[in-house]
């Protein structure tokens, strides 16, 4: 079986840009517009559309195009080829946009390359420049216009949604490891059932399933995805920017403690390392080992400890 250009878990790659990038406006849009023509009433986008979408790029455009910016052409494609909407009309939106930016895009002219053929390399991860996060504004603009008109989605419905995805956080991750924490009965179930663990706290996971794993003396989990970005957003928020980068999707599987190492975390050749590879049908939490003072804690306390990078297992 061959593999796909996609699966880069194994790949050459080099250092893993660990600062987080920020999250801007049109890559939450992308997001939002996703989730909302994917859920229960339109069904109008599956997660495994958008799959076969970034597998018809092409490596080449797969590997030039930033994160948020595959997703948003995935979308594109599936739905033009569902006939949700069609090429002419949204050339003609796209079209009618470009004069508002006009001024913008024009000021970033003599400073950047705006065709995003990236004949520079990006080994680790593409980052637009300004100009292309204003393209990518754009065309996530002309996608909602349309949509709306068809009366698939409400202006509203989209701020909505970016205000739900932005408020799952570290909080949510944290509450569930200070539980298991301090509750053996509950940590035992949480890792026979991740999903209905998290349930018990008034925590709906959003993913098809959650695994716990827990470290201990003797073995530290490490989470990754070499597919996509795989990651347990309704109890940790939006992945971050490292997370999805190719060095970290590359060398996590490949060569895990080197990649701790540049998180600062070097283990012990005597503790055990495994690597978890996130899926469509499964995300991993990392349950850390509790502080040695844990027991002076309270519950809140230790959640306060958490750390979203112990909950991936970057750090311990």
């Amino acid at each position: 079986m061959t593999r796909g250009y996609h699966d880069i878990g194994g790949d050459p790659a080099g250092p893993i840009p660990i600062t987080d990038l920020p999250w801007l406006h049109w890559e939450k849009q992308v997001e939002a517009v996703r989730n909302l023509l994917g859920d229960g009433t339109r069904r109008l986008l599956s997660l495994d559309e958008m799959r076969r979408g970034f597998e018809s790029f092409g490596a080449d455009k797969y590997r030039a195009l930033s994160f948020y910016r595959r997703r948003l052409e995935a979308m594109l494609d599936v739905l033009i080829e569902k006939d949700v909407i069609t090429s002419a009309e949204f050339d003609a939106e796209t079209a009618q946009l470009r004069p508002r930016w006009q001024h913008a895009i024009q000021a970033e002219e003599p400073h950047h390359d705006h065709d995003h053929d990236h004949d520079h390399d990006h080994p680790a991860l593409v980052i637009e420049d300004e100009a292309g996060n204003i393209e990518g504004q754009i065309l996530i603009d002309a996608l909602q216009n349309l949509l709306v008109a068809r009366g698939l989605l409400a202006g509203e419905e989209v701020r909505r949604e970016i205000e739900k995805i932005e408020s799952p956080g570290v909080h949510l991750g944290a509450k569930i490891v200070a539980r298991a924490w301090t509750d053996a009965d509950y940590k035992t179930r949480l890792l026979a059932n991740g999903k209905s663990g998290a349930a018990e706290l008034g925590i709906a996971v959003g993913e098809a399933q959650l695994i716990v794993v827990e470290n201990t003396a003797e073995l530290h989990n490490l989470v990754c995805c070499t597919l996509c970005s795989c990651y347990p957003r309704s109890i940790l928020g939006q992945p971050p920017s490292w997370y999805i980068s190719k060095a970290y999707r590359a060398r996590a599987v490949r060569e895990p403690r080197a990649v701790l190492a540049e998180f600062g975390l070097a283990l012990p050749q005597s503790v055990q390392l495994v690597v978890h590879d996130s899926n469509a049908d499964m995300r991993y939490l990392v349950l850390p080992e509790p502080p040695p003072d844990s027991a002076a804690l309270t519950e809140a306390e230790l959640a306060a400890r958490v750390t979203r990078d112990a909950m991936i297992g970057v750090a311990r």
